[in-house]
């Protein structure tokens, strides 16, 4: 009896077909594309034997990637597609090129048999789609303040101008240009887009560094690369890797992988709330790169509450560590005074986020700490960083720096609803039903973060010793007294 194929199988058979008879991929025998669906995977690539690490398991060539170079829109339109090279962002030119591919050629297009493997319109659960009131649901992490919607506005705005001012024949073509054309098209380029870096050639000229960033200058396109993104990702469970030579692109396994299971790339070091909102997903078991933000703001008010001082105070002290010259120099140039701080889920601190509460907890200790002014100030201020970055290198903090870094994290975990603080478990039906869906990843996405500030609480107690703030307090005194005497010292032999 014949099993009639659905859509997404028939769309399935059609890619494979492609990918060898019109994108001349080598695929390994080893490897095959499966149908996930039923545990929200979609498509994925699996071994259907053993495989060796180092071994090849497919080979794109680079014009069958699609990027500006490759996309028939420069080359039916030199003007644009110069303009795409060397006057449009990366992010402007690939949108541009996709829709000119998929509204404009439609089955005409090289690539018509992958853009039907892409998820439908009203499939993506990039965050960009999310109401505002399902966004609320994701409160207290801060990744609702990077969804970017006024930032994807301003982009569709900038495109729209291009479209504008090509007009003629090619805006006819592409059918106009709404917003949903270019949220649908930005997100799919959000989701399967790599950064590829240009092929080397021997007449290859050098960048020179004046010269501006843009797509002929910067050494690599944005592209969509067929096949390569069929591969789901996993922070834990990665074991292929994608390389470039100056002809190819090259999936290969970084390990062994066993026969029937699944193959993985990696979409970059994210976190499960960076992953919801790039790609619309997140890892059930949580990221390997879980981290909660501790945002500088609830340390100062922390910081104030606990000493009763003004925030003004606290104000004019960050002020002097971020303009002055001798604290960058101090910081060796890296920034301690940020708008949030990285909690990891494996107890991994934020050293500059301690290294903060460090400096202001032993200025705010001293007596004449709220009368205290000018440049006076400021070296005392000076003095007491250089005390904290010493104490932080050898694994040493303050009693009330450890006691104020776990009243910060115990208030940013006050912030979260109690079922941030329960366990995940999504069964197949979850999958199925999309209000429940995204339930679930916002309940994971809490939890991932909710974990690592747990991690982190007691993280400096155990791995830092504690000291009392007097002996600091010893120690930059006594160095006061051996720099006032060496100046007496260096000033009597001035005289003589």
């Amino acid at each position: 009896m014949k099993v009639k194929m659905d859509a997404f199988g028939e769309a399935t058979t059609k890619f494979l077909q492609w990918l060898n008879e019109v994108g001349l991929v080598k695929i390994s025998p080893k490897v095959s594309v499966e149908d996930r669906r039923k545990v929200n995977e979609g498509r994925c690539v699996v071994t259907t034997d053993n495989v060796q690490a180092k071994e090849i398991l497919f080979e794109i060539p680079r014009g069958s990637i699609l990027n500006v170079a490759t996309s028939k829109l420069g080359e039916t339109y030199p003007e644009i597609g110069k303009v795409l090279l060397e006057e449009m962002g990366h992010w402007e030119g690939l949108v541009l090129c996709l829709l000119y591919e998929m509204n404009a050629l439609k089955e005409k297009s090289r690539w018509w048999d992958y853009f039907s493997i892409l998820p439908e319109r009203g499939c993506l659960q990039t965050l960009i789609y999310w109401p505002d009131e399902e966004l609320e649901l994701l409160r207290p992490s801060l990744i609702v303040d990077r969804v970017g919607k006024n930032d994807a506005r301003e982009m569709f705005d900038r495109i729209k101008g291009y479209v504008t001012e090509f007009s003629g024949e090619f805006a006819e073509e592409i059918g106009g240009f709404t917003w949903e054309d270019f949220l649908y098209v930005a997100s799919v380029i959000m989701s399967y887009s790599f950064d590829v870096e240009n092929a080397i050639t021997e007449d290859k000229e050098l960048v020179e560094e004046n010269q501006s960033s843009n797509v002929k200058n910067d050494g690599y396109m944005k592209s969509m690369i067929p096949l390569a993104d069929t591969l789901n990702s996993d922070t834990k469970k990665c074991n292929a890797n994608l390389t470039y030579d100056i002809e190819n692109l090259k999936m290969s396994a970084t390990a062994e992988i066993q026969k029937g299971a699944q193959v993985y790339n990696i979409y970059g070091d994210h976190p499960n709330a960076e992953l919801l909102r790039r790609y619309g997903y997140v890892e059930w078991d949580g990221s390997k790169y879980d981290f909660a933000e501790l945002p500088l703001s609830l340390i100062l008010q922390k910081i104030t509450q606990y000493f009763n001082v003004d925030a003004e105070l606290i104000e004019a002290l960050l002020d002097i560590m971020k303009e002055r010259r001798q604290f960058f120099d101090l910081f060796e140039g890296e920034e301690v005074i940020v708008s949030s701080y990285d909690c990891y889920r494996d107890a991994q601190l934020p050293l500059e986020g301690v290294l903060l509460i460090q400096i202001l907890c032993l200025f705010l200790q001293k007596s004449n700490a709220k009368t205290i002014k000018g440049l006076e100030r400021e070296k005392e201020l000076f003095m007491i960083a250089q005390k904290s970055i010493e104490l932080l290198k050898s694994s040493r903090v303050t009693k009330k720096c450890l006691k104020l870094w776990e009243i910060c994290v115990e208030a940013r975990l006050s912030n979260y609803p109690t079922h941030a603080f329960r366990e995940v478990c999504p069964d197949h039906e979850s999958y199925c039903d999309i209000e429940n869906l995204r339930q679930l990843m916002v309940d994971r996405v809490l939890q991932s973060e909710v974990e690592s500030l747990q991690d982190c609480l007691f993280a400096l107690d155990l791995d830092f010793r504690s000291v009392d703030d007097s002996t600091a307090f010893d120690s930059i005194q006594k160095r006061k007294r051996v720099q006032k005497k060496q100046k007496m010292v260096k000033k009597v032999k001035k005289q003589n």
